[in-house]
């Protein structure tokens, strides 16, 4: 019996996606149907919409088959691992960047935080993430906890590495975005790194973080990845 590969789920409500696509369809064959100038060249608009975003749609499945593991080894690479780090994944999911961080540990520790919506992935759970952990042989090397970025539980100056991908957008409201970077700034080390990939606001992420004592840069998506919209933040925390 072939052995069970890990699931890192699908990004996103599955189901939103093809309705929206059926509404594009619905509302293009109504105002064709109505035979309107007016209205035909709307339809036109709509049919145009329809394509770019049936176009979204293929790229975010090829994200998610392809470009979600290309794209968490380019943000792992981001890091010179030694072996020993304690690192924070944030808004863990499945466990994707965690477990990905936890392989590249010997004697460090992996800590996966997430408040786990079911909106923001399929199969959404800590229970996903165990399972996975379990099918790469590293359960021994993290450590899953439901918590909040906003406000956390761990000390201050506790993390090498924080790493965070496709999360932080979800909080609602430019405050609490703010806080959840003045979180990841309170826990990481001094010299310690940040590495936050997004695709929103990720350049407000790296102005909360300067102002936060961190020095960082922008790291554009790469087209071939299939990771193109999605843009990292590198910060590095600066010693005492």
């Amino acid at each position: 019996m072939k052995p069970r590969s890990p699931d890192y789920g699908t990004d996103g409500d599955p189901k939103a996606m093809p309705i929206s696509f059926l509404a594009f369809v619905v509302v293009d064959a109504i105002l064709f149907l109505l035979h309107s100038e007016i209205l035909r060249v709307l339809a036109y608009l709509v049919l145009a919409s329809g394509i770019v975003f049936l176009s979204f749609v293929l790229w975010h499945l090829l994200y998610v088959r392809f470009g979600k593991l290309r794209h968490r080894d380019a943000l792992l690479s981001l890091v010179e691992w030694k072996g020993n780090e304690n690192v924070l994944d944030v808004g863990t999911g499945r466990g994707l960047l965690l477990i990905g961080a936890a392989k590249k540990l010997r004697e460090g520790k992996a800590v996966g935080i997430d408040i786990w919506r079911k909106q923001d992935m399929v199969g959404n759970g800590p229970d996903g993430v165990l399972l996975n952990a379990k099918l790469e042989g590293i359960s021994d090397r993290i450590e899953v906890r439901e918590e909040d970025i906003r406000k956390t539980s761990f000390p201050a100056e506790y993390f090498d590495v924080v790493l965070s991908n496709l999360c932080l957008h979800n909080i609602s409201g430019k405050e609490g975005r703010e806080a959840a970077c003045r979180e990841i700034a309170r826990v990481l080390k001094p010299a310690g790194i940040a590495v936050i990939s997004d695709g929103f606001h990720t350049r407000d992420y790296l102005g909360i973080f300067m102002k936060q004592g961190l020095d960082g840069k922008i790291i554009k998506g790469n087209f071939l990845s299939k990771s193109f919209w999605l843009h990292t933040v590198y910060a590095v925390k600066r010693g005492p």
